[in-house]
C-alpha cells in the first residue's frame, strides 16, 4: 500500500515537474516572439527576409536568448568577427583549431543589443559578394517559410542536417508565419510604402489556426511603365551586352530582346531569378562572356571603392569564376581599394590582390531545453 501510494506521489510529482519546465519553455518563448517580432518584421519590409524564418533562427540559434552568446555579447545568430571586424568581441570555445589541432576560443561579435544582431544578419544574407550562394532566397517570396528553411540548408547556412525541419517546426508550433506579408523588394530602392487590407493567415496545414485582420503597411514596388523597348546597346569583350533600362524584371528584358530568359541568368551570374527588378544602366550579357579580357593593353583593373568581383566581371566580359580564379580568390573575398585584378594572366600566389573576407555564418545552434 505505501508502494503504491509512493508511486502515485513520484508520478504526480514528474508531471507536475514536465508541465511547469514546458510551461517556463512556453513562457520564454512568448517572451522572445514579443521582444523580436518587430525587428523582424521591420527587417523583412527592409530586406525581404521572411519574420517567421529570422524569429525561427533567432530563437533555435541563441537558444531563446539564453546562450551565453546571447546573453553577454548580444549575439543572436552566432556571427564572428571576421577580417572587417572593428567592434567589440566576445571570445568562446566552439570550432576554430589552432595549428596542433586543438580547440580555440573563437571570435565573435559583440552587439551594443540585440537589435543590431537582427540588422547584421540581414545585412549578411543580402550581401552582394553572398548572392551567388543565397540571392535565389529572395527569389522565394517573404511568405514562404519553407522554402526559405529548405533553401537556407540546402545553401550551406547551418551543417546540421536537420536544420530546416527545427526551423518549420518552430515556427508551425509558434504560428510565426502570421507575421510574414506578401513583400515584394527589388534591387535599386524605388521602393514606395502604401497602406493594405492584408488578408486573414492561416497555417496551410493546420486550417484551425486564424489571425486577426488589421491594416498593415507593406513596402512595395512601383515598376516603372515605359513604351520605350529599346535598349542602349555595346560591345563588351567582343560579346553582345545591354544596358537596362531600370524598373523592369530579367524577364521582360529576355522577352523585348528575344532571348531565352535562363541563358540571361547563365550569362550573367549574379541574376538569381527572372523577377528580378534590374537596376537602371545595369549590364546585360546576351552572350556567354569568356574566360579572359581580350585587349592586351588592359591587364589588369584598379579596384574603385565598393566594387564586387562581379561588377568587375560585368565591365570586362569576364566569366566570374574565371576572374576568380585569376586572382586567387573566392566567392567570399572583396578586393580593396586600390588593388589590381588581373584581367588576362593567372597570377601567383604571392601576386594575390589585396581583399577581405565577407564574414562568415556559422550557425552557433544550442537547443537546450527548447522542445
Amino acid at each position: 500500500m505505501r508502494l503504491i501510494i509512493a508511486l502515485k506521489v513520484f508520478v504526480f510529482i514528474s508531471i507536475s515537474a514536465q508541465s511547469s519546465f514546458l510551461f517556463a519553455n512556453k513562457k520564454l518563448t512568448e517572451d522572445y516572439v514579443s521582444n523580436f517580432k518587430a525587428a523582424a518584421i521591420s527587417e523583412m519590409k527592409r530586406t525581404g527576409i521572411p519574420a517567421s524564418i529570422k524569429l525561427a533562427q533567432g530563437m533555435l540559434e541563441s537558444n531563446l536568448g539564453r546562450s551565453d552568446l546571447a546573453y553577454r555579447a548580444n549575439n543572436h545568430f552566432g556571427i564572428k568577427c571576421g577580417n572587417n571586424w572593428t567592434g567589440e568581441v566576445y571570445y568562446k570555445l566552439d570550432d576554430d583549431i589552432d595549428s596542433t589541432g586543438n580547440i580555440m576560443e573563437s571570435c565573435f561579435r559583440s552587439y551594443a543589443s540585440a537589435f543590431e544582431s537582427y540588422i547584421a544578419h540581414s545585412d549578411f544574407l543580402t550581401n552582394p559578394a553572398k548572392s551567388s550562394r543565397y540571392g535565389f532566397l529572395f527569389t522565394l517570396g517573404t511568405t514562404d517559410y519553407e522554402g526559405w528553411a529548405n533553401g537556407l540548408r540546402f545553401s550551406g547556412y547551418a551543417t546540421d542536417p536537420t536544420y530546416a525541419n527545427k526551423l518549420i517546426k518552430i515556427i508551425e508550433s509558434n504560428q510565426l508565419y502570421k507575421y510574414d506579408e506578401p513583400i515584394m523588394t527589388p534591387k535599386n530602392n524605388a521602393i514606395e510604402p502604401i497602406l493594405v487590407n492584408t488578408e486573414v493567415k492561416e497555417n496551410p496545414k493546420n486550417t484551425n489556426s486564424k489571425v486577426d485582420v488589421k491594416n498593415t503597411e507593406v513596402k512595395k514596388t512601383t515598376p516603372k511603365t515605359s513604351s520605350n523597348t529599346k535598349y542602349k546597346s555595346s560591345k563588351i569583350n567582343d560579346l553582345k551586352a545591354v544596358y537596362a533600362n531600370g524598373g523592369e524584371t530579367v524577364k521582360d528584358l529576355s522577352n523585348r530582346m528575344g532571348k531565352d530568359v535562363f541563358e540571361i541568368l547563365e550569362y550573367n551570374e549574379g541574376i538569381t531569378s527572372q523577377d528580378e527588378i534590374l537596376d537602371d544602366g545595369e549590364i546585360v550579357f546576351l552572350e556567354k562572356k569568356k574566360r579572359a579580357y581580350h585587349d592586351d593593353q588592359t591587364a589588369f583593373h584598379i579596384v574603385s571603392s565598393d566594387e564586387t568581383m562581379y561588377e568587375i566581371s560585368q565591365m570586362y566580359g569576364i566569366r566570374l569564376e574565371s576572374l576568380l580564379a585569376k586572382n586567387n580568390l573566392t566567392h567570399d573575398a572583396v578586393p580593396n581599394k586600390g588593388a589590381k585584378i588581373s584581367l588576362i594572366k593567372n597570377l601567383s600566389k604571392k601576386e594575390t590582390p589585396s581583399f577581405r573576407y565577407v564574414e562568415r555564418f556559422d550557425s552557433y545552434v544550442d537547443l537546450g531545453g527548447l522542445k
